[in-house]
């Protein structure tokens, strides 16, 4: 009998969907306000509603979220700003919020047409899914570590690839071809040794952490992918297809 890959466990513990509705989304803003707000305070408690994290560029993103299957509860999610056709003039985020610190004169979002760049952001992994062995209780609904296999706890690390692979595919799906994120170095030096080839555009700076800006070509990305991350991004990049031929892709 064929032992199944990782990322076959990683599919049988975890959900991809795209959060193409508003209760979808509310899983997505409900994990930003646990990670940006609760546990690293990016974000003040008193300007997100609700236990919510949101901002003025969800109207104008895709969403995902991961689930765990078991349990039923978001184990994290990522989103793609897609500057919308009637807005000539829209800036990405870090277009707004991190122009200073691009340096990258021809690899600026600046330098593409509109319709072919996308920002992909909010990437958050769920506390829960990040704890170890009796560092914390679990909250309400989430799992706790002792209720979990071990083959179950090995596939956590693959929620970061995983949503990085929703990023490329949420981006694949709008049609865009030049992905730009701000990230932290040693996530940016993880993800490029998974074959993810993004090139720093930025120096770095203090925005959720220290972090500089990236850029990366979507079609790169899907032919330096290695290991098992190709395998990841089928499982995913199907997964938000499926959900997209639901109903439909968002007009933003």
């Amino acid at each position: 009998m064929k032992t199944p890959s990782l990322v076959e466990h990683f599919a049988s513990y975890f959900q991809v969907l795209l959060a193409d509705t508003e209760a979808l989304k509310d899983e997505a803003h409900k994990v930003r306000y646990d990670v940006y707000c609760r546990e690293f305070a990016y974000e003040k408690e008193e300007d997100c509603p609700g236990g919510r994290e949101r901002d003025e560029y969800d109207a104008f993103a895709l969403h995902c979220i991961i689930r765990h299957r078991a349990c039923d509860v978001p184990a994290g999610c990522i989103r793609v700003v897609i500057p919308p056709a009637e807005q000539p003039g829209f800036l990405l985020p870090m277009e707004a919020f991190c122009r200073d610190s691009l340096t990258h004169s021809e690899l600026k979002p600046e330098a593409f047409t509109r319709d072919r760049i996308g920002e992909v952001s909010r990437l958050a992994v769920h506390t829960q899914f990040r704890r170890r062995r009796g560092e914390s209780d679990s909250p309400a609904g989430y799992p706790g570590w002792d209720e979990m296999s071990e083959e179950e706890r090995r596939t956590f690390p693959l929620l970061g690839l995983a949503l990085f692979c929703a990023g490329t595919s949420l981006m694949q799906m709008a049609g865009r071809e030049y992905a730009f994120v701000m990230m932290e170095r040693r996530l940016a030096r993880m993800l490029q040794s998974s074959g993810f080839p993004f090139v720093r555009i930025g120096e770095p700076m203090e925005y959720h952490g220290t972090r500089a800006a990236y850029y990366v070509r979507v079609e790169q990305v899907i032919h330096s992918m290695q290991g098992d991350i190709p395998g990841l991004h089928n499982y995913v990049h199907e997964s938000l297809m499926n959900g997209a031929r639901g109903g439909s892709l968002p007009v933003l």
